[in-house]
């Protein structure tokens, strides 16, 4: 029953949902313009095991088990405050995000680069694809490891150019279109609550003015047409009938001033023609 009369109050006040459309749309085409241009790149390094673990004979992609550890400490390295401060100073207008890649089962760091330069992505992207294996060569001589025990990282892929990132712009664009829509449809259901209501006041007010002015009416203009047919019917009578006239005494005179003269007055008490409304005073 409420969706329904929603769905009147929309249908009778047409023309504000298509003001709140066109202004949403306005919105909407405002945000996409003045949205700054993104561009993203990414790119996978994975971790290799240490020549001692893998033998000389043996095959590194076979080892890559349990070095799940070490990489989410390396994750940990590059976004710390020590690593990142440098890259933002070089690039202002960059950020870049390194985390484990979630959709593979081996340990593969990703790295993502975005700013609003398609130049400054690629070169953010790779500024973190060489801290990478410096932070985990510190962290290795820090704990003292042999070379012969250290691992390292190999690049897997890497984007060859960046790609716009519509995804924030995306966001804001269903944010800016229900946001209106929803805007649009609250407005107009509160903007038809209260004309009708004032409508509904209107009339109301109409009616009482119209009472109002029934009651002030003469008491002959009150009579019921009934009422005024019965004596036109008396009157009648009166002068059909015989009557002794009280100056003649002959019968079947009438005394016809006086039936005119009734007449006469009955015709003065005719009930009024009704006013229109609006010409009536308010």
């Amino acid at each position: 029953m409420q969706l329904r009369t929603i769905l009147r109050s929309l249908w009778r006040r047409w023309y504000l949902v298509l003001f709140g459309i066109a202004l949403t749309l306005l919105v909407c085409i405002q945000v996409q313009q003045n949205t700054p241009e993104k561009y993203k790149a990414q790119a996978s390094l994975v971790m290799m095991p240490s020549a001692q673990t893998v033998g000389a004979d043996g095959n590194p992609y076979l080892k890559l088990g349990g070095m799940g550890e070490a990489l989410d400490i390396l994750t940990r390295r590059l976004s710390a405050d020590e690593v990142r401060r440098p890259l933002a100073e070089r690039f202002a207008t960059s950020t870049y995000t390194a985390e484990t890649d979630r959709g593979t089962s081996g340990a593969i760091l990703l790295i993502t680069a975005v700013s609003s330069s398609p130049q400054e992505t690629m070169e953010t992207l790779q500024a973190v694809m060489d801290q990478a294996p410096v932070s985990l060569k510190e962290m290795q001589e820090a704990l003292d490891v042999p070379l012969e025990s250290r691992i390292s990282t190999m690049t897997l892929v890497v984007d060859r150019g960046p790609v716009p990132e519509v995804k924030a712009r995306t966001q804001l664009l269903l944010v800016a279109g229900a946001g209106g829509a929803g805007l649009t449809l609250v407005l107009t259901a509160l903007a038809d609550g209260l004309l009708t209501s004032r409508g509904h006041n209107g009339q109301s007010g109409r009616k009482g003015t119209r009472k109002s002015h029934r009651g002030h009416l003469p008491a002959t203009a009150q009579r019921s047409p009934a009422h005024e047919q019965k004596e036109r019917r008396s009157v009648a009578g009166s002068l059909s009938s015989p009557t002794l006239d009280a100056t003649s005494g002959f019968p079947g005179g009438i005394t016809r001033s006086r039936a005119i003269t009734k007449e006469h007055d009955l015709m003065q008490r005719e009930v009024p023609t009704p006013v229109p409304l609006s010409q009536r005073p308010s």
